[in-house]
């Protein structure tokens, strides 16, 4: 143990500085736990971050003998516990004094904390200031008396910010700004959730159960890291178009976070007529036969061999297989279920 420093402002500087570093997710994880050591009494720590979608804990960095922390988070049920104990609920950090149940009576102490001879802990959820949860730190201590009502003071002045250096949305978002121009963005969640994504606004076409969004995370699961596609603002199709452009940033193992969606302007269109562009999605999904084009498009045959002849041209190609691949490519194209009734 490191005697403690009792003046939480210096603390919370120095974890600031960590949160903001261009580091990895794992790097500033050991990073704060290096800190804390620094100034608060512990003999070992964990520092997690957590998957409310399926209810478990994942440590980013340890310190100390932590592996019997480590085995008991390794159990399904281990969040139940942590459930429990309103440790899931944006609230002060728990000391062990404060446990509502003797230690004995909890399977985490009972089966691997007491056994390993630890006595005393904190152990503080991990939530950012809109209250999303992102993850769980532990502090494990021999001396049943520390850390004590001081150093939960202590860590309850810095979760926050302990939290925006774990939170993985910011560094999407960071990651997104490449998509220049952005509007709005949303972040997927492998359950079909969307959370907001730090830095833009939100829009009615992200909303939860939108066709853009289903489209968006169908195309990510079919394909590459990267997917842009044109979009129009109205539900019957015939408003101004939108550009949608979806990103992987999925991390299995770690969390529920597995795409974000973002909206810009729609740019440079090559004078393709909104005609144009849902042939061009229509050629994208294989449809390939003018007379089901034209059905689908609900116009004439001569009608579709023009848009034809004019799409190629504007994507300067001379074939169909080739058209399609750029359509791709520049995201000049309208997904047919964004304009098939529903």
């Amino acid at each position: 143990m490191t005697a403690w420093n009792p003046e939480p402002v210096p603390l919370r500087l120095e974890l600031a500085r960590i949160a903001v570093t261009p580091d990895d997710l794992q790097e500033r994880a050991e990073a704060i736990l290096q800190v804390l050591g620094q100034v608060l009494p512990y003999d070992a720590a964990w520092l997690a971050v957590r998957d409310p979608e399926h209810r478990q804990h994942t440590p980013l960095a340890t310190a100390g003998p932590a592996e019997q922390l480590r085995r008991n988070f390794r159990r399904p049920d281990a969040d139940d516990e942590v459930e429990q104990l309103g440790l899931n609920r944006h609230r002060p950090p728990m000391l062990a004094s404060e446990i509502p149940v003797p230690l004995t009576e909890s399977r985490s102490w009972a089966e691997y904390l007491l056994p390993a001879g630890f006595r005393g802990c904190l152990a503080a959820g991990l939530f950012t200031p809109g209250g999303r949860h992102v993850g769980f730190l532990s502090l494990l201590s021999e001396d049943p008396a520390r850390p004590g009502p001081a150093d939960r003071e202590a860590i309850a002045a810095v979760t926050d910010v302990i939290a925006y250096g774990l939170d993985r949305a910011r560094e999407i978002a960071a990651t997104a700004r490449i998509v220049e121009a952005a509007v709005a963005g949303a972040l997927l969640t492998r359950g079909g959730d969307t959370l907001p994504l730090p830095g833009l606004s939100d829009h009615r076409l992200l909303a939860p159960g939108s066709r853009i969004l289903a489209v968006a995370a169908q195309e990510l699961a079919d394909s590459d890291t990267y997917i842009t596609f044109l979009a129009p603002t109205t539900d019957i199709g015939d408003g101004e178009l939108v550009r949608v452009t979806a990103l992987d940033c999925a991390r299995p193992g770690l969390d529920h976070l597995c795409a974000v969606v973002l909206l810009s302007p729609p740019g440079d269109l090559r004078g393709l007529p909104p005609l144009g562009l849902r042939l061009l999605g229509l050629l994208v999904e294989g449809v390939t036969q003018v007379p089901a084009i034209a059905a689908t498009l609900g116009v004439d045959e001569r009608t579709v061999a023009d848009a034809i002849r004019a799409s190629l041209i504007a994507l300067g190609t001379s074939d169909l297989t080739a058209a399609t691949a750029r359509s791709v490519r520049t995201g000049l194209r309208i997904p047919p279920r964004l304009t098939t009734p529903t």
